[in-house]
């Protein structure tokens, strides 16, 4: 999943059959979850631009959103580039990705903020509003990684890895971030946020994601997963 030093830089070419309505399946999620991490960077951005900003933890992950998303955005973008090529007669095996872009453009994962740091623990209103519009937004990805397996035309394996990923990382962050939002010495529903804090979510109307925004979820308990350990296989 990360580079390796020791490895070569170089890529593999995933293929497979695919048809008019697999290809569009993979389409409609590319144009869903490409501007919607595009969305996850220009938050997080403004977050860590805001002198408001105080929890050391939480502009940590910040950071690793940015990171780690827009990685993410390269890949989406190569299956973008191949999977949007027209399909010759009614299916056709072609490549539909390319793994190894970790290792060729030496890409190292940004962990989840550790339990244990040094910087500031104290969390500001400000933290309350990122963490919160956050929350929405990364349940948004988790509805469309789901929606996508389970779409019976969804067979692209890469996506699907992709897929995965994205609700086991997104998961653990949503309960890290409420853990965040507990820690406010205020009381965090006086707290607001709007739909103008969260960044991205109208691609969620391709492929019939819709594009409601929960900001509910934003105050509910984390279930304390269990930590990703970041298989990554497919990057």
């Amino acid at each position: 999943p990360n580079y390796d030093p020791g490895k070569p830089a170089v890529t593999t070419p995933w293929y497979a059959t695919q048809g008019a309505a697999e290809r569009q399946a993979d389409l409609d999620f590319i144009k869903g979850m490409r501007p919607h991490h595009a969305g996850a960077l220009t938050m997080s951005d403004e977050y860590l631009k805001d002198k408001s900003a105080a929890n050391t933890q939480l502009l940590q992950l910040a950071k690793g959103i940015i990171h780690n998303q827009a990685f993410e955005i390269g890949m989406l973008d190569r299956v973008d580039e191949l999977v949007g090529k027209p399909i010759h007669g009614e299916r056709e095996r072609r490549q539909i990705a390319e793994q190894g872009l970790a290792q060729k453009q030496r890409f190292v994962r940004a962990p989840m903020p550790g339990l244990l740091f040094v910087g500031n623990r104290d969390v500001s209103k400000r933290d309350v509003q990122f963490a919160k519009a956050m929350i929405v937004h990364h349940q948004g990805a988790l509805d469309m990684a789901k929606d996508y397996l389970a779409n019976p035309a969804a067979t692209n394996k890469y996506l699907r890895l992709l897929c995965v990923d994205i609700l086991t990382d997104q998961k653990q962050e949503i309960d890290f971030m409420k853990d965040v939002i507990a820690r406010y010495p205020g009381n965090p529903d006086d707290v607001k946020i709007d739909a103008s804090m969260i960044h991205g979510m109208e691609g969620m109307n391709h492929g019939g994601h819709g594009g409601h925004h929960d900001t509910k979820a934003a105050t509910k308990k984390p279930s304390h997963a269990a930590p990703h350990n970041g298989g990554h296989a497919h990057h």
